[in-house]
């Protein structure tokens, strides 16, 4: 099974449905890119509604599960421009969708100081996970796909620890594959305690340690990051580097590769 984790730069290409005025095809890339190499499991973010869209059209056998995360239709009728604002973690997948849910993330500061704080680093926004019990050839498999704030310490802290409490309860009884972009460096003190509190529950982070984001931010290294239930055997991991998902992403995607564990 093939696991991958792209962010999908809400730019103002992709905003737009991720064809850019040189005719390159953003989301049919992306599609082409998941089917060429036979992707089971994409956690996406930042996918704009018209990405969204333009995407499906590429991947009529797969299934997106995950709603959006600013999603407001009295509004955007009345100011259809904001509709380029919404967002998602959809996960694409070609397996069955048994259930579906869009975890809502504590997101606004409670002190004067954060809040002021966020609105200068424009991190103020609604926060989401987005989740899907699936149905796989290794059975049921719960799969967890998010987003987290970029600024606020304290903020990250309460959503990573609500992404916890909702996996400890749901790995009782299945499987978890957990991707995203949570603005975190795997060796920072609250991005640590999140790691070790879920390999108590025999969930392990993949070791892509390698820088992922941007290249603004020169000394960081990877942000993007996959977790796995010990469930599952490791074939193959790494950061994905091509030359065809360049122009969609200030990212680098990271990818996964595993199999059924020979003690289970």
């Amino acid at each position: 099974m093939k696991i991958m984790c792209i962010n999908c730069q809400n730019n103002k290409v992709n905003k737009h449905g991720g064809i850019s005025s040189d005719g390159i095809n953003n989301a049919k890339a992306l599609a082409q890119y998941i089917i060429k190499n036979n992707y089971d499991l994409v956690g996406t973010q930042e996918m704009s509604v018209y990405f969204t869209d333009n995407l499906k059209k590429y991947l009529p056998n797969f299934n997106l599960p995950g709603k959006y995360r600013n999603d407001f239709p009295i509004i955007n009728k009345i100011i259809p421009k904001l509709k380029e604002y919404k967002e998602n973690n959809k996960i694409i997948t070609k397996y069955k969708v048994i259930y579906e849910r869009t975890i809502k993330l504590p997101w606004f500061p409670r002190k004067f100081k954060e809040l002021k704080y966020s609105l200068k680093r424009k991190s103020l926004m609604r926060r989401i996970a987005s989740s899907a019990l699936l149905e796989t050839e290794y059975g049921k498999i719960y799969m967890i796909n998010t987003h987290l704030d970029y600024a606020i310490k304290d903020i990250q802290k309460k959503q990573l620890n609500k992404i916890y409490k909702h996996i400890y309860i749901v790995s009782k009884k299945y499987p978890i594959i957990l991707t995203g972009d949570f603005n975190m460096e795997y060796n920072t003190d609250i991005f640590k305690e999140f790691i070790d509190k879920l390999n108590k529950i025999n969930i392990r982070r993949i070791e892509i340690n390698d820088k992922t984001n941007s290249l603004k931010h020169k000394n960081k290294t990877a942000i993007d990051h996959i977790f796995i239930s010990n469930k599952f055997d490791i074939v193959n991991y790494g950061v994905i580097d091509d030359k065809d998902l360049v122009n969609m992403t200030d990212h680098k995607p990271i990818y996964v590769e595993v199999t059924n564990s020979s003690n289970n």
